[in-house]
């Protein structure tokens, strides 16, 4: 991959931020950096040791720019990724917008890379959907799916930078001996477990859950059975699942270890008796999905438990959308 013109859209979040510390970190050839935003001038990022400024994404040259990276709302997304696109711009984009567009790609790299075919738009899933499927992928190759049930804890890193903030200062609020007024969500985060992610749509599902179901069926190309339950838990980094799935024919556990072990993205981490067991505080700064507590089910013979963990802000969002931009390099070479 010969040097790339990269543009950014929301490269002062959270994602955008992560985005530019996987860039660097994975040394990707990065020709020109564009960082965008869709508000108005006067900020900056640092890029391999310089500061540059963030332009305004409705004065960008497209032209200019080989790939895109959208961490911003689903409206910029709506706005700027065709205009982006009509110019040959690759955009991958992180908002929920595109996601079940049936012609827009859904795309993990480890699942599906082929599907992102010749699009010049490309969509990458909710960060619990990547890591789910990931773990997912090797079971269902090799000894199908019937049927998955999943219950997240999600991190509230996941909500954006205020929700951080939220946790920090109710956190000190608690510890003082005071309830804090609930601001990021409807009821205070610190040392609390809330039963929902989103808001609640069709069958007292959340928006998170059926992002769950419906990105998960695109992504495999077929209408598997599953179900979720999304939790908002206190921790500022890293998704956790617990996941129960049934396979379509019988196996033994230590088939689905072994599966597990030589899966691409995926670290096996499981040996309880000497603590080896995944965990957020594990996985922060981590692009593997790790995964443990394998284990069968005690009344299905073809039922299995794991415990699935990553970094919402790496492999959830930014290390998967420059997975998918590595899986194309053959589009500038």
């Amino acid at each position: 991959m010969s040097g790339l013109r990269v543009a950014i859209l929301g490269a002062t979040g959270l994602v955008g931020e992560t985005i530019l510390r996987v860039l660097e970190e994975r040394r990707t050839p990065v020709r020109r950096l564009v960082p965008l935003a869709t508000g108005g001038k006067g900020r900056h990022v640092e890029f391999r040791g310089h500061t540059i400024p963030v332009e305004a994404v409705d004065q960008v040259r497209w032209d200019e720019v080989d790939v895109a990276f959208f961490a911003a709302s689903n409206e910029a997304s709506e706005r700027y990724a065709p205009e982006a696109a009509s110019y040959g711009v690759t955009v991958i984009d992180k908002s929920s917008y595109f996601r079940m567009d049936p012609k827009v790609p859904l795309i993990v790299p480890e699942v599906n890379l082929a599907a992102a075919g010749d699009a010049r738009i490309i969509a990458s899933p909710n960060c619990s959907t990547i890591q789910l499927v990931v773990a997912l992928n090797p079971i269902l190759l090799r000894f199908g799916l019937e049927r998955v049930i999943v219950s997240t804890y999600q991190a509230v890193s996941g909500t954006g930078r205020e929700a951080i903030e939220t946790l920090h200062q109710e956190a000190k609020t608690s510890l003082a001996g005071e309830r804090p007024e609930p601001s990021t969500y409807p009821v205070p985060i610190a040392f609390n477990v809330l039963p929902y992610c989103d808001r609640f749509m069709d069958e007292n599902y959340t928006g998170e859950e059926w992002k769950l179901t419906r990105e998960s069926q695109k992504i495999f190309g077929q209408a598997l059975a599953l179900s979720a339950t999304a939790v908002r838990v206190p921790v500022y980094v890293g998704h956790s699942e617990s996941v129960y799935l049934e396979t379509t024919r019988a196996v033994a556990e230590e088939e689905v270890r072994d599966c597990l072990r030589e899966a691409p993205g995926v670290r096996l981490w499981d040996s309880p008796s000497e603590g080896k067991v995944p965990t957020p505080l594990d996985v922060a700064g981590q692009d593997l999905v790790w995964v443990g507590r394998v284990r069968r089910d005690l009344f299905h013979p073809r039922g299995f438990h794991l415990f699935v963990v990553a970094d919402n802000l790496r492999k959830g969002a930014a290390t998967n959308a420059i997975q998918i931009m590595e899986g194309l390099s053959h589009r500038w070479r």
